[in-house]
């Protein structure tokens, strides 16, 4: 499935491709569900299980869209968001989480995230956001 953008005169535009999606979650679950589908898109996927290797790759590495699950950052918690948006602030954060906390939902909304995805929605709205900030993240 092709990305297309319309220019000023109502003309398609072939979106750029080739954005590295970095999924940051423990066991790998997300990832591997989700690989066929990135690659796919033609993007590259990569995933890190643990908050260093997270902050490291997006130090040394060019990342288009990051995906976190929300218990991922272990003592840093919300605070996460904040030093992630210190590496690349223009960077589009995916939070996901396993069931729906208004209380969290709305303090993690709060730092500036790009969407807010609760898993049991299933995998549609996800693939969908991920594929939209592709295309911020490209601009």
């Amino acid at each position: 499935m092709a990305v297309t953008r319309f220019g000023n005169s109502g003309t398609p535009m072939m979106q750029e491709r080739g954005g590295t999606l970095l999924i940051a979650e423990r066991g790998g679950a997300l990832s591997q569900n989700l690989d066929f589908w990135v690659t796919g898109q033609g993007h590259r996927l990569k995933a890190v299980d643990n908050i260093k290797d997270l902050l490291m790759t997006l130090q040394h590495e060019k990342i288009s869209v990051l995906v976190m699950d929300v218990r991922l950052p272990e003592d840093l918690g919300y605070e996460a968001i904040s030093i992630i948006k210190g590496l690349d602030r223009k960077l589009p954060i995916i939070i996901t989480a396993d069931e729906n906390n208004p209380e969290q939902e709305s303090r993690i909304r709060q730092q500036g995230i790009f969407y807010y995805h609760v898993n049991s929605f299933g995998p549609d709205d996800l693939m969908l956001a991920i594929s939209n900030a592709m295309v911020r993240s490209s601009q």
